[in-house]
């Protein structure tokens, strides 16, 4: 973490840089209950790019009481803990207002939103048919379309992915035709009969 006379190298996680502040919000669009595999996603980024991400899956664990990193690590604990906060809707967020590590929360949240269970899994596919272009520009509607495939993969762990056997690419292509498909369904009926083909 750093020297034993307590500075801490920029090198190391619970390292401050002079732009991380209090307070900012590590994504675009705080998480409110649905979509989690996606802000989950994003929140992996940003704090990886921070170098702090051992916080959060407990790589960068707290120092002893009498070490001379403790100072340091409960900054920084603090720090990613009000990121968080700022990443999360308000109700979401005093769920878990009192954790006191970072790891602690990323524990909750992935226990309650990030479990697989069918209804999720039936919630996701049910909008997915739903799905329709209605008043959506066209890339807009694939926009919506793809943000629910790839939840709908993180939610399964897409076996697909893992699969060394030889009809994965068989498999692969299946997977991506249904997708075509589907977005043609939902397509506004003025691009309906336009011969397209694929």
């Amino acid at each position: 973490m750093g020297s034993t006379d307590g500075t801490v190298d920029s090198s190391s996680p619970i390292f401050l840089h002079p732009s991380n502040i209090h307070g900012i919000s590590l994504v675009h669009t705080p998480f409110s209950g649905t979509g989690f595999g996606g802000w989950k996603i994003c929140i992996i980024v940003s704090l990886s790019a921070k170098n702090k991400i051992g916080f959060a899956d407990g790589t960068c664990p707290k120092p002893v009481e009498n070490s001379p990193h403790i100072k340091q690590w409960n900054r920084c604990n603090n720090m990613v803990i009000s990121w968080l906060a700022s990443s999360l809707s308000p109700e979401i967020d005093e769920s878990v207002q009192y954790s006191e590590t970072v790891e602690t929360i990323w524990e909750q949240l992935n226990k309650r939103y990030g479990a697989v269970n069918g209804t999720k899994v039936f919630e996701i596919k049910k909008e997915l048919a739903f799905t329709m272009q209605g008043a959506l520009d066209i890339a807009s509607y694939l926009t919506k379309l793809k943000k629910l495939w790839d939840e709908l993969r993180v939610m399964r762990s897409n076996k697909i992915n893992v699969c060394a056997c030889p009809i994965r690419a068989e498999l692969l292509k299946e997977e991506e035709e249904d997708r075509v498909h589907q977005f043609l369904m939902g397509l506004d009926g003025i691009y309906v009969g336009l011969g397209v083909t694929f």
